[in-house]
């Protein structure tokens, strides 16, 4: 058995280690400590809440930006792909506002050569490849009568040329005439006739522009006020021509 000498020895020594430790300890329980080491770790959670925030931006910003690039490519492959389908479309000409022959079948050529007549032009068959109709009927309203479109594909670009020249203006400088028999366009692809009737819906108020219009090349243009033409080919040509005479 320990001698009394040795267990208060003990004890003193125990006793010194407590307040050792409570020395150490009792600082860090304090609020201001405490509130200290929060703030840090408040701080260093954040810092690194945003550092990775930062990070997830610039990726995001990155995958943006070629997305961006992509679409653009994306886009002028379309715009170069319609314009080969454009090209392709280059002999024909379309005839619109004929009544369709409702009691029976139509020599459509036939109906063609009357075209030609009331614009008093002569007219060759050899001149032209096919005629036929296309798109959808629909009551005129004027006549209550059924009509439908028809598509004249040329074999020269001269007898082409000729006959459009030749047709009866349904327009004068954008308005529409009343009381034409039938009117003459150029065949354009949905995207150009889209665009073209975009274009149209958008100038209003412009003081720079005319009207907006389709050539005999199936290019799309803007006729502006000083009798110049200012051609676009995409909602981005479109938008700046817009935007710079607004």
């Amino acid at each position: 058995m320990a001698s009394y000498s040795t267990r208060s020895k003990s004890m003193a020594i125990s006793e010194e280690v407590k307040q050792f430790f409570q020395d150490l300890v009792e600082p860090l329980v304090t609020y201001e400590r405490l509130d200290e080491m929060l703030t840090k770790l408040n701080d260093k959670i954040v810092g690194n809440f945003e550092k990775i925030v930062n990070e997830q931006n610039e990726k995001i910003e990155a995958l943006e930006s070629k997305v961006a690039v992509q679409n653009n490519i994306i886009e002028k492959l379309k715009i170069e792909a319609d314009n080969n389908q454009q090209y392709q479309r280059r002999s024909n000409l379309r005839v619109h506002g004929i009544p369709i022959n409702e009691g029976g079948d139509e020599d459509v050529l036939t109906v063609v050569k009357k075209c030609y007549e009331k614009v008093d032009l002569a007219f060759n068959p050899d001149e032209i490849d096919r005629a036929h109709r296309i798109g959808k009927a629909y009551r005129d309203k004027a006549s209550k009568k059924l009509v439908k479109s028809i598509i004249i594909k040329f074999k020269s670009w001269n007898a082409r040329e000729s006959f459009y020249k030749a047709r009866p203006r349904g327009y004068i400088n954008g308005v529409k005439k009343p009381g034409q028999s039938f009117s003459v366009s150029v065949d354009l692809t949905k995207r150009k006739y889209d665009l073209l009737k975009k274009a149209k819906g958008v100038i209003n108020g412009n003081k720079d522009i005319n009207y907006a219009l389709a050539d005999i090349n199936c290019s799309l243009a803007f006729k502006m006020k000083d009798e110049s033409l200012q051609f676009f080919n995409s909602e981005s040509d479109l938008n700046r021509l817009i935007n710079v005479r607004s």
